[in-house]
């Protein structure tokens, strides 16, 4: 530290450094060597930035936070698996009361004792009356439609009532088989992978479907009232041997899908032991034969010339080790390591997706450095796809707003502060990752200092290290302007010098070939310089006296290069892409209001509040006011058309005051004597 405040007492002059800030007759354009610099200071590399995360938060504090959301996990899995239960047993107290049953048995008993008089002759249903005298010949018996529909829907009621028996007894086992003990990391891990599969394979619909099927049992049973003709058909068998079928191939089904697919019973679990018990003994009886083949032809390589890899293939698939099928168990503990990863980012984001709870929210930057790097935009993927689910994206921000205007920015800087910590970064795969970040991004009427700082030093980064994504610097912007300016955090040299770096590089890209885009830009990078010049003079910053002096001639040695940039502007062209829509016309004639509102907003209004504040005054020379009224004036040469400032197309406006202002700045300027 002794050397930067030897090396920065060298490159302050006396007028800046060696007076009181608040004289008036420091000549701000006297030339600065060009050695000055500021303290040694760059951005920090992505490995740097993962050392920094990965301590930031201790592993009491993460434990912590784990546990909370396996708590949180623990309790909705098991309220969700209880609901469940419940609606299965009210679903088999329905199908098993005495109530309905005893009417079921009564119609039965109507239909059987409207039968008593037939004998069965297959395929048809024959009288057992005389119905003629000896020797007359009898005409094939026809079942009536009628009776077709009669037991068709009977039929069919009953197995959709059975069906409904089935299933719930069937989802009752499955909820049994899906219910974890404990609150550690790994049975926290396997029971989100449990809940994700009760949720992927959508158990819910299913105990939802089966009061619909009950009730459709119920509609087809009455329905079948209507007919009065009992008889047989083959079609009634078609109709039923089919949805039998049907519901006994989807039993079948369901035992011998993935691993994560919760539909255990008894009978699939049985099932699945067996087809593993087989399935292990043909693969080591087939090894078994290739080993004793794979020897032979080790004595015989001679002779086995072209066709060599092929017995090594051979020799690898016999002696192969470790590719027996795992148990049931062992499907899910091998399934967990391979998403590890995916299941951790489950836990937390479902934790607070279940209960809305912002704790949650606000507890997730401690421990995104202990998921793999990927996965933390996919947090935010998932807490937006809560959130719209919930709530609407559109009704997103105005609720935060009111509720909580902290907790999510600051999480969404610190998922930014992990984007400029990966090693992809600049990439199609990054810059889509930030975006889903940078959503969940926005500035509220409260601020908090380390939301300020994270959010300062986070975007400025990104907004150098992303130039082609233009709303990090916007946000960068906005941020000074609002939690700084306006909510009045303080500022430390780390926050300053991200700043001061973002607005070095928005002014070296200036291009005016880029029409309004880049005046723009350049405008607000001096915004962003004016800002921190503003920021040492008024105190608004906790910095040493050597970071002080240092940064105070980089401020003066800027505002020379400002009066410069000014004298040299033209501004033929630069109305150019100010307006959303097409036609030249549309936007010459606008560009007088738009300019002036830029102009006003990033330079006159900042120079002005630096020249009210003591010491501020020092900083801002004459000659810099008169370009300023010169440059408005070619403005006005170039563009001397305008329009009335209500018109449809023009956004933004200052041509009513920036007259005003500038004389304002004028009277200020003018106190000061040369």
């Amino acid at each position: 530290m002794a050397n930067d405040e030897t090396a920065a007492n060298q490159v302050v002059p006396t007028s800046v450094a060696g007076q009181p800030l608040d004289t008036c007759n420091t000549p701000i354009f006297t030339p600065v060597p060009e050695q000055v610099d500021s303290l040694a200071w760059r951005f920090p590399t992505p490995d740097e930035i993962r050392a920094e995360l990965s301590a930031e938060f201790t592993k009491e504090q993460k434990e912590k936070v784990w546990t909370e959301a396996a708590e949180a996990v623990k309790t909705y899995h098991e309220d969700l698996v209880r609901r469940w239960k419940e609606e299965m047993d009210t679903l088999l107290v329905y199908l098993l009361q005495p109530g309905p049953a005893d009417s079921t048995v009564a119609l039965l008993q109507e239909i059987s004792s409207q039968l008593s008089s037939f004998t069965v002759s297959p395929p048809f249903v024959n009288s057992t009356r005389n119905g003629s005298s000896p020797g007359y010949t009898q005409s094939p018996f026809h079942a009536p439609t009628s009776a077709v529909w009669l037991n068709t829907l009977w039929f069919s009621s009953l197995v959709f009532s059975l069906a409904s028996a089935s299933i719930a007894l069937f989802v009752k086992q499955w909820l049994h088989e899906a219910t974890v003990q404990g609150t550690s990391r790994e049975s926290a891990r396997l029971r989100q992978y449990r809940l994700n599969g009760l949720l992927k394979w959508r158990v819910g619909m299913i105990v939802t479907a089966l009061p619909i099927l009950l009730q459709f049992a119920s509609v087809l049973f009455l329905a079948g009232l209507v007919i009065l003709l009992c008889t047989l058909h083959t079609t009634v068998a078609a109709v039923t041997s089919s949805l039998v079928g049907l519901l006994f191939t989807s039993f079948l089904t369901v035992t011998v899908l993935k691993s994560d697919c919760p539909y255990r019973s008894a009978a699939s679990y049985a099932i699945y032991v067996l087809l593993r018990f087989t399935r292990n003994k043909v693969l080591r009886m087939i090894r078994g034969g290739c080993k004793p083949i794979y020897e032979w032809s080790m004595q015989f390589e001679a002779w086995i010339g072209i066709a060599r890899a092929q017995f090594d293939r051979l020799g690898d698939f016999a002696y192969e080790a470790y590719d027996s099928m795992p148990t049931w168990r062992g499907r899910h503990q091998n399934a967990i390591y391979e998403h590890h990863g995916v299941l951790d980012r489950a836990i937390v984001v479902t934790a607070y997706s279940t209960s809305a709870y912002t704790k949650f929210l606000a507890s997730m930057p401690v421990i995104f450095s202990d998921l793999p790097p990927e996965q933390v935009p996919r947090c935010f993927g998932d807490i937006l796809r809560f959130m719209k689910a919930e709530w609407g994206y559109w009704h997103l921000s105005d609720r935060l707003l009111f509720e909580d205007a902290i907790t999510l920015p600051l999480c969404a800087t610190y998922g930014i502060r992990h984007m400029l910590a990966r090693s992809d970064e600049g990439t199609d795969r990054w810059f889509n990752d930030a975006h889903i970040i940078l959503r969940h991004y926005f500035i509220g009427e409260q601020s908090t200092a380390q939301l300020a700082e994270l959010a300062c030093k986070n975007f400025c980064h990104y907004a150098v290290e992303g130039r082609s994504h233009r709303r990090a610097f916007g946000l960068a912007y906005s941020t000074l302007k609002c939690m700084y300016d306006e909510h009045g955090a303080c500022h430390t040299y780390q926050t300053l010098a991200h700043a001061k770096a973002m607005y070095e590089v928005e002014m070296a890209a200036w291009d005016p070939s880029q029409g309004f885009t880049s005046l723009r830009d350049t405008t607000q990078a001096i915004y962003v310089l004016l800002h921190c010049v503003r920021a040492i003079v008024s105190g608004q910053a906790r910095l040493t006296s050597s970071q002080t002096h240092v940064m105070l001639a980089w401020g003066q040695r800027e505002l020379a290069r400002l009066h410069a940039w000014l004298r040299g502007l033209e501004w033929t062209g630069l109305h150019k892409g100010s307006l959303a829509i097409g036609g030249d016309t549309a936007a010459v004639l606008s560009f007088p209001h738009i300019a002036s509102h830029h102009l006003v907003k990033n330079i006159i209004d900042p120079l002005i509040a630096l020249c009210s504040m003591p010491g501020g005054l020092a900083l801002v020379h004459g000659e810099l006011v008169t370009t300023i009224e010169r440059t408005w004036s070619s403005a006005r040469l170039a563009y001397p058309d305008s329009i009335h400032q209500d018109a449809a197309f023009v956004w933004c406006s200052d041509l009513d005051c920036i007259d005003s202002r500038l004389a304002d700045l004028r009277a200020l300027v003018d106190q000061c004597p040369v």
